[in-house]
């Protein structure tokens, strides 16, 4: 590539911005609207030291490929102030490219080379980043290399995460692009469960945060020097407060929680993390920070209204978590089961779309007009549910999965024993891709024991949904576990 070229008849090159291992970042011209751009190209070279012949070389090359396209497809779902906007994408002399919002500032290696934070400051900036993790665990994607190099701080003073080249999608067919036998990270950043190959979940990305907040409290990384792998692995941190005394306990105990071995032992989730952090940021209104920092990253929290951007995502709820699109005044009950019949057509194909979507915007309404009780309204949350599973929208399904649960639990009718099996099967079926294994072991558990007495249709599907988790959770460890409880399970 050289200064001047035109990408696509409307983005014209004007610098290098960055060179990676895999991809060089330009700054470019959008020719059709008044503005500038980032464009990241695969870098499709190869290097002087690679040793890799023809064959490895080329398969080498298409896991490049697929990390880079995945990367464009998920930038495009990821919307939040704190991640790079996805404006579009495509090929330029065979290899991909894809165009962002361009991010002017400094990463967050060279602020903390600049400034000490206080204890505001750095909860203010690890506030920021559990948010936009927040984000992505939603989707769910995990970063899988959060570091201060990939932390940007724009001159607007919003931490702006970046390179999602390795990151996971954890929703199901999802291709893994990392070879056999390979880790992918960074040294001082990876968690246990990365040095060890072991299974990703958004807690992997928690663990980095610790590092980083580690180090905004201290002005040094948790481990260092030699053996740095196998201190993650083994050594437990020194605590912050050995090397600046005035942390408060709270803000101690959460850097060293993050920095559990065992993903179970560190935080429920990105959006606890943020709450903890909130509470000792600056608040609306707060002064500047003394000595004046540039960029300052406290402005979007204390003077929020001149930034217009939300402060943070919103938190998972027990009850359905959707914003409903339209507000439905009056839905009629044709109009409902008509809906219901496009999403199943959605479901059995595969393929959840437009009428999942919908069916679960008007849930709310179908239940104030007809009752938990109905029916139709039963069966249009497990269409919804189900739905949104399929589609990998697991925060929004383990919602409606939870409130079937609750509609029908305590119940012998058939009918309801059934919703509440299903409505726990697709619990566990939600919580295993966030690595919550051990809620998702007792879920089947649940659903094996009481199977015996369940004289339903709906009972070879949900056997054949146990045997899809058990198979999960053998795979992730859970062998023995799961090999007592299959044989439980039965349909006759």
């Amino acid at each position: 590539m050289e200064p001047g070229d035109v990408l696509g008849n409307r983005y014209k090159l004007l610098k290098v911005k960055g060179r990676g291992g895999m991809a060089d970042v330009w700054e470019a011209e959008d020719l059709l609207e008044p503005r500038q751009v980032a464009v990241k190209f695969l870098r499709a070279d190869r290097g002087p030291s690679d040793s890799l012949d023809d064959t490895e070389w080329q398969a080498e090359l298409e896991r490049m490929r697929g990390r880079f396209r995945r990367e464009g497809a998920l930038l495009g779902k990821l919307h939040h102030q704190g991640i790079p906007e996805l404006y579009d994408q495509g090929n330029h002399r065979s290899e991909p490219y894809i165009v962002m919002r361009l991010v002017k500032g400094k990463d967050l290696h060279r602020f903390l080379d600049q400034y000490t934070p206080t204890i505001a400051v750095a909860a203010a900036i690890g506030f920021q980043i559990a948010d936009a993790l927040a984000c992505a665990h939603d989707l769910p994607v995990v970063h899988r290399d959060l570091k201060p190099y990939n932390l940007i701080v724009d001159e607007d003073g919003i931490i702006i995460l970046i390179d999602f080249g390795i990151a996971k999608p954890l929703w199901p067919g999802v291709t893994d692009y990392t070879p056999d036998g390979s880790t992918v990270g960074s040294r001082g950043y990876e968690a246990p469960e990365q040095i060890l190959e072991r299974q990703i979940t958004p807690k992997t990305d928690l663990y980095a945060l610790g590092c980083v907040l580690y180090r905004l409290l201290t002005g040094r990384p948790p481990f260092s020097g030699e053996r740095l792998r196998d201190q993650h692995v083994h050594d437990k941190p020194v605590p912050p407060t050995h090397h600046v005394e005035h942390i408060p306990p709270e803000l101690e105990a959460l850097t060293l929680k993050l920095l559990e071995k065992e993903p179970d032992d560190r935080p429920e989730n990105a959006h606890a993390v943020k709450e903890i952090l909130r509470a000792y940021a600056p608040r609306a209104r707060d002064p500047a920070p003394s000595p004046r920092l540039e960029p300052d990253p406290t402005g979007l929290l204390r003077t929020p209204d001149s930034y217009q951007l939300a402060t943070a995502t919103a938190a998972p709820q027990a009850t359905p978590v959707r914003r409903r699109r339209r507000d439905v005044a009056f839905l009629s009950k044709r109009s409902f089961k008509d809906l219901c019949v496009q999403a199943r057509t959605e479901i059995d194909t595969g393929d959840p779309g437009d009428a999942v979507e919908r069916l679960a915007d008007v849930l709310a309404t179908a239940r104030r007009d007809w009752g938990p009780s109905d029916l139709h309204v039963r069966e249009a949350y497990r269409l919804a549910a189900n739905g949104m599973r399929i589609a990998g929208r697991y925060t929004q399904a383990l919602s409606l999965y939870d409130e079937l649960v609750r509609q029908s639990q305590g119940s012998l009718d058939p009918s309801d024993v059934a919703d509440f099996l299903e409505g726990t099967l697709g619990e566990a079926e939600c919580r295993i891709p966030f690595g919550e294994l051990l809620p998702a072991l007792q879920a089947l558990t649940t659903v094996v024991a009481a199977f015996p007495g369940l004289a339903h249709e709906r009972a070879i599907v949900l056997a054949e949904r146990c045997l899809e988790v058990g198979l999960e959770l053998t795979e992730l460890g859970f062998d023995e576990q799961v090999a007592e409880l299959l044989p439980h399970l039965s349909t006759d």
